[in-house]
């Protein structure tokens, strides 16, 4: 009779409504994947895991506050742009981290958007129009920002910057 496999137990996610796995690659790339429910009050410890998982790239101060700024906006536009806020629903986070580079995928199961369609927000006819300010924002704070085809998944990079040498 072969050896039956006894199930896993189930992994408690450390914030309600979300799951969480983190592996590490031979290349020093430690990818941490969890799922964000589509809620408002949900956005903010999103970013604070974002944020821990991202410490080994070894970021600056400057560069780990633009990108929580930059990861609070995609994850804001996915749980209510993309997801509606539908109960249910949940923004599917990716972090991959190596030495001196951080990449951060947010994807939600929305139709997407046409990124093409988004006018710059400091344009002087759109200052005032609504929309578009977190396309801005992200493409701002970050090295690269990238969205798939379909518009519901959006990819910050951040690389490590070095210090440059002051004279004297």
């Amino acid at each position: 009779m072969p050896a039956r496999r006894m199930p896993r137990p189930a992994r408690k996610a450390s914030e309600p409504g979300t799951s969480t796995g983190r592996r590490s690659e031979g290349t020093g790339l430690q990818v941490t994947r969890f799922r964000m429910e589509s809620r408002r009050n949900a956005v903010a410890p999103a970013v604070e895991r974002v944020i821990a998982a991202s410490l080994p790239a070894g970021l600056t101060q400057e560069q780990t506050d633009n990108l929580a700024v930059a990861v609070a906006e995609a994850l804001s536009n996915a749980a209510v742009h993309g997801n509606r806020l539908k109960t249910g629903t949940h923004v599917r986070v990716k972090i991959a981290v190596k030495p001196g580079c951080a990449t951060v995928d947010i994807s939600d199961t929305g139709p997407g958007f046409d990124i093409a369609a988004v006018s710059d927000p400091t344009h002087p006819e759109r200052v005032m129009a609504t929309g578009g300010r977190g396309v801005f924002l992200m493409r701002r704070l970050v090295d690269d920002v990238e969205f798939n085809q379909a518009g519901n998944r959006v990819r910050l990079t951040v690389r490590r910057r070095r210090r440059r040498a002051t004279r004297k």
